[in-house]
């Protein structure tokens, strides 16, 4: 295809611009049919918008740049325990959905478990706790975190434990990672006993809506947003996993954004009420609870 660029024209970026007029779009495709005044509003800031394109905070340069995994994670681990309004969301439902099945005689997974923050949970139940990530990155922050429990580094879809080791296993936010979660799950249901209980938690696909992805490190000026990729799965990509695992869906939540959640976007400071009405109802997590099949 020829180039109409202009010769010496510099190179496209990706600005907030392009951002902001999205959600502002969504705000409307969502709500088009039912609030006129809505819809003329939202047009009012979408000419604004491109009006003062070149100008702040729409001309900021964000030129998001994707990181491997391990790469990713490596640089996301000295803050990775800082606030998160996701794990902040995610955190209350994984503690109820497996209080009921903790104690001291109990031995507990946390799978890809990054710095520790359900082993730790998991140890102070009283369990026994070992916990895998590909990261030793991550790993050094969780051994400091939780001494008594036991790390290893290894990946989900290889763990390193005889068949039925655990009563309970948690993996969370982290098949996200898989461009098909199947073969982690298949290892996480084999390392558990017959009856224990896995609880799984990820991104909704309704994060893709938004835009989402891993990003870590904020925005910074004159640097590019870091990012590792997420893979959103659907209801039936799940379903077909944990069949293929012998496992029991027993509970299945999707909790709606937060507002906690919708207020950590950027837009919020500058178009609320669209990411309000783009977000509003959307469900921005899977939180799964299964049963190991005898």
């Amino acid at each position: 295809m020829e180039n109409t660029e202009p010769a010496g024209a510099p190179a496209a970026e990706i600005l907030a611009a392009h951002y902001f007029a999205g959600i502002l779009g969504m705000s409307m495709l969502r709500r088009w049919y039912e609030d006129a005044e809505f819809n003329e509003a939202r047009l009012a800031e979408l000419a604004a918008l491109l009006a003062n394109r070149h100008e702040f905070p729409h001309s900021l340069a964000l030129s998001p740049l994707e990181h491997e995994l391990l790469d990713g994670y490596a640089r996301w681990s000295a803050s990775y325990d800082g606030h998160n309004p996701l794990i902040e969301a995610e955190e209350p439902h994984v503690h109820d959905l497996l209080t009921p099945h903790l104690g001291a005689d109990v031995r507990a997974l946390d799978g890809a478990c990054g710095t520790g923050r359900h082993a730790a949970w998991l140890a102070a139940q009283g369990c026994t706790v070992d916990g895998v990530d590909q990261s030793e990155a991550m790993l050094a922050v969780a051994r400091e975190k939780v001494p008594g429990a036991a790390f290893h580094e290894a990946n989900l879809t290889a763990l390193p434990f005889d068949d039925a080791t655990f009563d309970v296993a948690v993996c969370a936010l982290a098949l996200c990672h898989l461009a098909d979660p199947t073969n982690g799950i298949v290892e996480l249901g084999r390392v558990l006993r017959p009856g224990g209980t896995l609880v799984i938690t990820d991104p909704h696909t309704s994060s893709a809506l938004l835009g989402g992805q891993a990003f870590f490190g904020g925005i910074v000026d004159g640097e590019p947003m870091r990012w590792v990729r997420n893979h959103y799965h659907s209801a039936a990509t799940w379903l077909r996993a944990f069949r293929t695992a012998g496992l029991e869906v027993t509970d299945c939540r999707e909790p709606e954004f937060t507002d906690a959640q919708t207020a950590a976007s950027p837009s919020a400071l500058f178009y609320p009420d669209a990411l309000k009405a783009a977000a509003g109802d959307l469900p921005g997590l899977w939180v799964w609870a299964l049963t190991k099949r005898a």
